[in-house]
C-alpha cells in the first residue's frame, strides 16, 4: 500500500538543514521517494491515500540507544526495580514498549535486562504481538561478582569465565556485547568518585568474543583508568563516559567510539524526588554532575558523535537540551536522535535518515524541535515501518 505524507517542515536526518512544502512517498513498510509537494499535482498521484502533515514538522522517528524494557520510568531504587520477580518485569517491559512508540521513539536499544526478557520481547515487537518499538538488544551485560547493577547482569570473574559469559550472550540471541566496566558513584577516596571493576584483559575477552561473531560492543564506564581500558579493548559506544579528559576523547573521536551519555538520567531525573531513590542516593549522584559536564564538553570540542539515551530515569527531550546547554548545536543533537544513533547500532541503512529505500520510520511533531528541544515531546503521528499510529491509538490492543 502506498501513503503520502505531505510535510510542513522537513528535517530528513541527513544533516542537512529542514526544508519546506516536501512530500515523503511510502509504499509499504519504506520510503519510495522524496519530492516537492508541487509534485503531488501529477494524476499518478491523485488516489494515493495522503496524510496532510502541512502543519507539522517531520523527521525519522527517534532512537533510544540506552533503554532499559523491564524497569524505565519506576519509582523506588533500581537495583530493586531491576531484581523484581520475572512478571512483574514483564509487565513493565509491556508498559515500556507501549510509551516508547507513543514517544516517537521507533527504535531502541535495550542495555540490560534479566531472564532473558528484552531478548523476548524483541521478537514479540517485531512479530506485533505486542505494540512497540524495533528493539537492539543486549540479553544481560557482563559485570564482576557483585559489580555494577549486579542483579541485572551476567556476573563472571577472569578471562575464561568472561569469554563464557559472553558465548552465552551470544548463544542467546544478544545483538552486541556490553560490559559493566566500571562502579556507579561510590564513595573513595581521590578526585573520581568511582572506581574501575572489569580488568583490562576480562573487557578485552568478551569484545574479542563480540567480534568473533560480528557483533558490536557497549559499556557502562565512568573514570578515566576504566575509560581507556574499554578504549584499548575497542568499544563501539561508549555510555556514560564521566571523567572524560581531552586526551581520552581524542582517542574517542580517533577510534570513532560513539558517547551515549545519558545527561538527563545522572544529572536531573535520578536525583528527582518523585522517583524516590533517597538523599543518600542523590548525594552520592551529585558527585558526577561536574565531570558528568565537563566530559561531555571534551567530547563535543574532540568531534565526538554523541547519541541519545534514557537509561532508566531521563527524559528524552531534557537529554537533547543538556546537550545543547553543554555546546552542541541543534542540528548535531537532533543528529544525535537519529542518523548518528543509527550508525552507532550499525542500522544506518535501514533507519535513521528520511531517504529513498529506508524503512518508513517516522515522527510527525506539533513544534520545531530545533528550535525548542522539548517539541521532540509533541508527538502527533507516529509511523513505525510505514504504518501510521495516533499516540493515543498504541494500546495493547493495536496489534499488526
Amino acid at each position: 500500500m502506498k501513503r503520502i505524507i505531505k510535510c510542513g517542515k522537513l528535517f530528513d536526518g541527513t544533516g542537512a538543514q529542514p526544508v519546506q512544502n516536501m512530500a515523503i512517498v511510502l509504499n509499504a513498510d519504506r520510503i519510495e521517494a522524496i519530492v516537492d509537494a508541487e509534485h503531488l499535482k501529477k494524476p499518478e498521484y491523485d488516489k494515493i491515500e495522503t496524510i496532510d502533515a502541512s502543519r507539522y514538522w517531520v523527521m525519522p522517528g527517534l532512537i533510544n540507544i540506552h533503554d532499559h524494557l523491564i524497569f524505565r520510568d519506576t519509582i523506588g531504587l533500581p537495583a530493586l526495580n531491576s531484581g523484581a520477580p520475572p512478571p512483574k518485569l514483564a509487565i513493565h517491559a509491556v508498559r515500556n514498549s507501549l510509551t516508547a512508540l507513543r514517544r516517537g521513539w521507533t527504535t531502541v536499544r535495550d542495555m540490560g535486562s534479566s531472564h532473558g526478557i528484552a531478548l523476548a520481547f524483541r521478537e514479540y515487537l517485531a512479530s506485533g504481538e505486542i505494540p512497540g518499538p524495533r528493539v537492539v538488544a543486549c540479553g544481560s551485560p557482563i559485570s564482576i561478582t557483585g559489580g555494577h547493577a549486579s542483579r541485572l547482569c551476567e556476573q563472571a570473574d577472569g578471562v575464561p569465565e568472561v569469554r563464557k559469559a559472553a558465548r552465552r550472550q551470544i548463544l542467546a540471541g544478544a545483538d552486541f556485547i556490553k560490559v559493566m566496566a566500571s562502579h556507579d558513584p561510590i564513595e573513595v577516596s581521590g578526585p573520581e568518585k568511582t572506581i574501575p571493576e572489569m580488568s583490562q584483559d576480562e573487557i578485552q575477552a568478551a569484545f574479542d568474543v563480540a567480534r568473533d561473531h560480528g557483533k558490536l560492543t557497549a559499556c557502562h564506564v565512568m573514570g578515566t583508568i576504566a575509560i581507556a581500558r574499554v578504549l584499548n579493548a575497542g568499544v563501539n559506544v561508549m555510555s556514560h563516559g564521566f571523567y572524560l579528559n581531552d586526551d581520552l576523547a581524542a582517542r574517542m573521536a580517533e577510534q570513532k567510539v560513539y558517547l551515549d551519555p545519558t545527561l538527563s538520567s545522572y544529572g536531573r531525573q535520578t536525583m528527582n524526588p518523585k522517583l524516590k531513590r533517597g538523599a543518600e542516593w542523590a548525594k552520592r549522584h551529585e558527585a558526577l554532575l561536574a565531570p558528568m559536564e565537563s566530559g561531555f564538553r571534551a567530547a563535543v570540542k574532540a568531534g565526538v558523535k554523541i547519541v541519545a539515551g534514557t537509561d532508566s530515569a531521563g527524559r528524552y527531550a531534557e537529554d537533547v537540551a543538556m546537550m545543547r546547554e553543554f555546546g552542541l548545536s541543534p542540528i548535531k543533537s537532533l543528529l544525535a536522535c537519529s542518523l548518528y544513533a543509527a550508525e552507532a547500532l550499525g542500522k544506518s541503512d535501514l533507519i535513521g535518515t528520511i531517504e529513498a529505500g529506508k524503512i518508513a520510520d517516522l515522527v510527525i511533531l506539533d513544534g520545531d524541535p530545533l528550535n525548542d528541544a522539548y517539541d521532540l515531546e509533541k508527538v502527533e503521528l507516529v509511523i513505525q515501518s510505514g504504518r501510521p499510529l495516533k499516540p493515543s491509538e498504541i494500546t495493547i490492543n493495536a496489534l499488526v
